[in-house]
């Protein structure tokens, strides 16, 4: 693929591609970094686009929805300090050491799950995305979307039971 037919297939899709990555739960500067950086992916593979029209829109999509997945996979969650002092003074060590552990555990038990079960609880549970908002971001139908999160908790569920580690 050409620079010409690049700009004429997927520069246009730029507004498209950013209120998806809104949509998927990022700040609009975010979302704008998110679409550049997507685009710079598909500028380095253009070779592999697909041909055709709506196929080469659905690849970009896709590619804005996996540079959405690794910002929330890169995301460090940060506190205001007003917010660090109050629980730093109203807690104890030995309570953040127990949720730093409990949040451990959990990342462990995810990691379990199939990559699909996977994707949705984490795109459910970090980014608070809804099903209807999982299944535009993923392309995959809202009823499947609801279906792997039950089933991703229920894993979940029987991970924790088994293990018998209390949460």
């Amino acid at each position: 693929m050409e620079e010409k037919e690049f700009r004429q297939r997927v520069i246009p899709l730029q507004r498209l591609m950013y209120s998806l990555a809104l949509k998927l739960g990022l700040p609009p500067a975010d979302a704008a970094d998110a679409v550049q950086e997507a685009q710079l992916n598909l500028w380095r593979s253009r070779e592999k686009i697909p041909a055709s029209d709506r196929e080469s829109r659905a690849y970009s999509m896709a590619a804005v929805r996996n540079e959405c997945i690794q910002w929330y996979r890169r995301r460090r969650p940060t506190e205001p300090i007003e917010t660090v002092n109050e629980t730093v003074i109203g807690s104890s060590p030995g309570n953040e050491a127990e949720e730093r552990d409990t949040r451990r555990y959990v990342e462990k038990a995810i990691e379990k799950l199939p990559s699909g079960q996977r994707e949705v609880i984490r795109l459910s549970g970090l980014g608070g995305l809804a099903a209807e908002e999982i299944s535009e971001a993923t392309g995959i139908s809202p009823a499947n979307v609801r279906q792997l999160l039950s089933r991703g908790r229920r894993k979940l569920r029987d991970i924790f039971i088994k293990e018998e580690t209390p949460i």
